[in-house]
């Protein structure tokens, strides 16, 4: 199952990116599609959602007997909830990609309403903020953990209890463990970890996160429309719960090839853990997603990853949504974060292996 939705993952990327590609032979269709998207990008906020949009019954009809899927997977994945939000000052359209400092992001993941997993706010690249549920990420994992997996876990339990006898001075540690908002200087821990990189061989614990920069950026947005240009097309599927319809198709296979062929110049200048020949996963097969449009924007798309089975993994519809929201609230901090420095992670740590917790 996991590698029928890494190539689903593939194939979606590209199907939904060719919302913003139209054709000669289906204008109509692909300049409302194109309208939708050119008006989303006028926003200064936008917030997108994903998840599955069956219930834990559905996904398990189309997903049990795969690859040790089970009923805690399903309804896991019923739950899951993963949005997205950007804001900037100006139209997100008119921020270039070498001004991503403009642009402040917000990501948060939930398994359904007041069970927030975790929340991450950046601000402009000048302040971060982070909240987490250790205690239920915990909990989560020990349902789908196996046995020995269990036993690891516990001792992770064991160190996040004993946390609560940390002394006053680490109270910020003591918020972030707990699940309040915490803020960290993005500055200040690139050059805590350039310093432990120094005494380390091994260099930072960190991997390296270095974006794009943006000619690069620009060469591969060319090598993915070029690829999609001439493939992708549109058909009007009528009018649904107030919001215009398209279905756009892809022959997911053709366009994946022509995109890899783009890309493989730039193979050096890629993220570590994708190559070009990733996309030569993507099944060989015509690729349909549902465009929705509502007030003239964007509001959202739709696929089913079942179209992406290559073998008898999905048995059944297993719908994946992304919804869009114009005029979203712009990305903010919240209130009453707790600073949290690199030296009270390290000065935690050092109490909880020695087992000093007098205060």
């Amino acid at each position: 199952m996991r590698k029928g939705i890494a190539a689903a993952g593939c194939a979606a990327f590209i199907a939904t990116t060719a919302t913003a590609c139209g054709t000669a032979g289906n204008l109509s269709a692909g300049a409302k599609v194109q309208q939708a998207l050119d008006r989303l990008g006028e926003q200064k906020a936008v917030t997108l959602s994903v998840g599955f949009g069956g219930s834990e019954q559905q996904i398990w009809s189309a997903l049990k007997g795969s690859d040790g899927f089970t009923q805690d997977n399903a309804k896991m994945l019923a739950g899951l909830d993963v949005s997205l939000s950007m804001s900037a000052a100006k139209p997100l359209k008119d921020v270039k990609g070498d001004e991503g400092d403009e642009t402040s992001v917000a990501l948060q993941v939930s398994l359904g309403r007041g069970k927030d997993l975790l929340e991450i706010r950046s601000l402009a690249g000048k302040q971060a903020y982070l909240r987490a549920d250790l205690r239920q990420f915990l909990s989560l994992a020990d349902d789908l953990a196996t046995q020995q997996d269990k036993a690891d876990l516990q001792g992770f339990r064991q160190m996040l209890d004993a946390a609560d006898d940390l002394p006053s001075s680490l109270k910020s540690v003591k918020d972030a463990l707990g699940g309040k908002w915490v803020s960290v200087d993005p500055k200040g821990y690139e050059e805590f970890f350039k310093s432990m990189a120094k005494d380390n061989p091994a260099g930072s614990p960190l991997p390296d996160t270095s974006a794009l920069d943006a000619k690069t950026q620009e060469r591969i947005t060319k090598a993915l429309r070029d690829a999609l240009e001439h493939n992708a097309k549109f058909t009007d599927a009528g009018s649904k719960d107030g919001a215009d319809h398209v279905k756009v198709t892809v022959p997911a296979g053709k366009t994946a090839d022509a995109l890899a062929g783009a890309l493989e110049p730039l193979a050096d200048q890629l993220p570590d853990g994708f190559s070009p020949a990733d996309l030569k996963k993507v099944p060989d097969k015509d690729v349909s997603v549902d465009v929705a449009i509502k007030d003239g924007t964007l509001s959202g798309v739709s696929l089913d990853l079942d179209q992406f089975d290559t073998g008898d993994e999905i048995h059944g519809a297993l719908p994946l949504t992304v919804g869009f929201a114009p005029d979203a609230r712009p990305v903010s901090a919240p209130a009453g974060a707790t600073p949290l420095d690199p030296q009270d992670i390290m000065g935690a740590v050092m109490q909880l292996m020695a087992g000093g917790m007098d205060a």
